[in-house]
């Protein structure tokens, strides 16, 4: 009798913390889906209001600001990116790494996304796919140039570039269990853009 109460208490026990990873699992997403929707809303509105004049660069944007949307179609990929890179921006959204180029500055623009969330996309990218950014000051347009798998200290590919590039970061493999061992690294080059107020800076400045 007691072995049988015991198999009772340890299946309830089981069964207590299963349900309260499955609500942690589902309110884990309730929130990524809240977040997400807020932020692309406020960049809506920074879109929508930034000053178009000639030689307006916005200022350098907070930690938690939203900096743009992007997007790539043909692996679908489309999230809002946000300033920062810490695990709670990284939920919900892609996160641009601090210190690097903003979209349509001449430099490395890298952004991080997680291999099971925003960026789960990438595990299907190749060479020559399109990727656009979305910013108040234009919408930048880039094509994926080169695939690299590197070890997660290896901090040459945040560099400064001297043309305008997108470096996108994420963990590699995207089967792994637990935490991945390596990064996945998709460069990209700027092509085209349509900025604010109808300017067009050249791709190929220098940095």
């Amino acid at each position: 009798m007691r072995t049988n109460t015991r198999v009772v208490v340890v299946e309830r026990g089981l069964f207590a913390v299963g349900f309260a990873c499955l609500a942690w699992w589902a309110a884990g997403g309730v929130y990524a889906r809240w977040a997400s929707a807020g932020e692309s809303r406020r960049l809506d509105r920074l879109i929508a209001g930034a000053p178009t004049p000639a030689g307006w660069r916005a200022a350098p944007p907070h930690l938690g600001d939203p900096v743009g949307r992007i997007t790539i179609p043909r692996v679908g990929v489309g999230t809002v990116v946000v300033e920062g890179d810490s695990d709670l921006t990284l939920s919900f959204a892609a996160g641009h790494i601090p210190g690097t180029a903003l979209p349509g500055e001449a430099g490395n623009v890298a952004l991080a996304g997680h291999r099971d969330g925003v960026f789960r996309g990438l595990a299907r990218i190749r060479r020559g796919d399109l990727v656009s950014v979305t910013t108040p000051a234009g919408v930048f347009r880039y094509a994926v140039d080169s695939l690299r798998v590197v070890k997660p200290d290896d901090t040459e590919v945040l560099r400064p570039t001297r043309r305008p590039t997108l470096t996108l970061v994420t963990c590699y493999p995207f089967r792994y269990i637990g935490a991945a061992p390596d990064r996945l690294i998709v460069r990209a080059a700027l092509v085209g853009s349509t900025a604010a107020g109808r300017r067009k800076p050249s791709p190929s400045g220098d940095g």
